[in-house]
């Protein structure tokens, strides 16, 4: 069977999501562990003395769990912004600069050390964790798309990494669709593999993501913007906002598609789930599992022949069905869709030149490797 989708016309996009309801499976329950809110404001300066006696330390910010360090000076500037887990910090003795601040988000160092630096991380391997601790933050943002049962609209789940200051690079941001029926606690295996490499991740809770206007997976990118340019945000100065990149799954998958129409998402890859555009900004992964009965590879082969102006690779996973590389804890070996997910969006998104070759040339390495993937390309050289 061919699929022929056609991102303008919403009713095709509805007949598609009517038949891939039951493919998606029901929802999971589990729900990843909320981030901890941000501090609040802690001591006041220290008292100045004859000698230059030092300040007071200060106290931990409300919903903090650790207090300031004390400063070398009082009335100097304040430390760094309270973030996760910490306060500001207490001012210290009379006559010097400015005293440190307490944590940063969950264990960084003291003090703002100013904006982010675009372009900045070294290469890493696709196939394991990188090397960010993570942090999920349930229920942020604002609420956008479609309820369940005519409900209220949901808001959105963030995955990223824990320390955003580590480095001291600006972090990339994708945003991310799930498929019909489901939530993102469903893809917390891929969701956390993306964000331990660096990567900001926005994930709508709605089950049906290709609803709403606007959409949902553009919402969240808003939003995240947004953060970029507040100081209470624990993303204030930590985002890339000029390397966004959009994935989901089956009916997320679709809603990527229409999502790549955005000027400000560079490139996509979407999961079992694609259709014909020739409005996308940057180049495309297609993926789709040689085993699906609910898309068939069919489908996205017209997806890719219909894509002729941007770079786009079609890559068919032989031994995945629709659901069967869907969920799963940590540890063992990630599945190849997670792995090709993760290499496309260091390439294209933080410019890791060391895995192009994954994807570029006639010799590619997911080209040669025929056990696992059957691929074909454009304007890939």
């Amino acid at each position: 069977m061919t699929l022929t989708f056609r991102p303008t016309r919403l009713t095709g996009i509805l007949a598609i999501i009517a038949m891939i309801g039951a493919g998606c499976g029901s929802r999971e329950s589990r729900t990843p562990g909320a981030g901890g809110a941000a501090g609040g404001t802690g001591g006041g300066s220290g008292a100045a003395g004859t000698t230059g006696g030092a300040g007071t330390t200060g106290a931990a910010g409300a919903g903090g769990s650790a207090a300031g360090t004390i400063g070398p000076g009082a009335g100097g500037a304040p430390g760094g912004r309270g973030g996760v887990s910490g306060g500001r910090g207490g001012s210290g003795e009379a006559g010097r600069g400015g005293g440190s601040g307490g944590p940063i988000d969950a264990g960084g160092a003291g003090g703002d050390s100013g904006a982010c630096v675009p372009g900045s991380f070294p290469t890493a391997d696709p196939s394991k964790a990188g090397p960010f601790a993570v942090t999920t933050e349930n229920n942020v943002g604002p609420a956008a798309g479609v309820g369940n049962d005519g409900g209220a609209p949901p808001t959105f789940t963030l995955v990223r990494p824990t320390d955003l200051r580590q480095g001291g690079s600006c972090h990339p941001v994708i945003t991310w669709g799930n498929g019909h029926g489901t939530t993102p606690s469903l893809y917390s295996r891929l969701l956390n593999q993306l964000a331990s490499h660096g990567f900001v991740v926005i994930a709508s809770n709605s089950s049906q993501v290709s609803m709403g206007d606007p959409p949902p997976m553009l919402v969240g990118v808003t939003w995240v913007i947004e953060q970029n340019s507040d100081p209470a945000s624990v993303l204030y100065q930590r985002i890339d906002t000029l390397h966004i990149g959009a994935s989901g799954h089956s009916e997320g998958a679709l809603a990527t598609m229409r999502a790549g129409a955005d000027a400000r998402i560079v490139t996509i890859a979407p999961i079992e789930g694609s259709m014909a555009t020739k409005s996308l900004h940057g180049p495309a992964l297609l993926m789709c599992g040689g085993m699906d009965t609910t898309l068939p590879c069919s489908g996205h082969v017209t997806s890719f022949n219909g894509i002729t102006n941007q770079p786009v690779m079609l890559a068919d996973q032989l031994a995945a069905t629709h659901t069967s590389w869907v969920g799963g804890g940590g540890g063992g070996t990630l599945n190849p869709f997670i792995v090709a997910l993760t290499g496309w969006m260091r390439v294209q998104l933080m410019g890791d030149a060391a895995l192009r070759p994954m994807f570029y040339g006639a010799s590619c390495t997911l080209c040669q490797d025929t056990v696992t993937w059957q691929v074909m390309q454009k304007m890939l050289d």
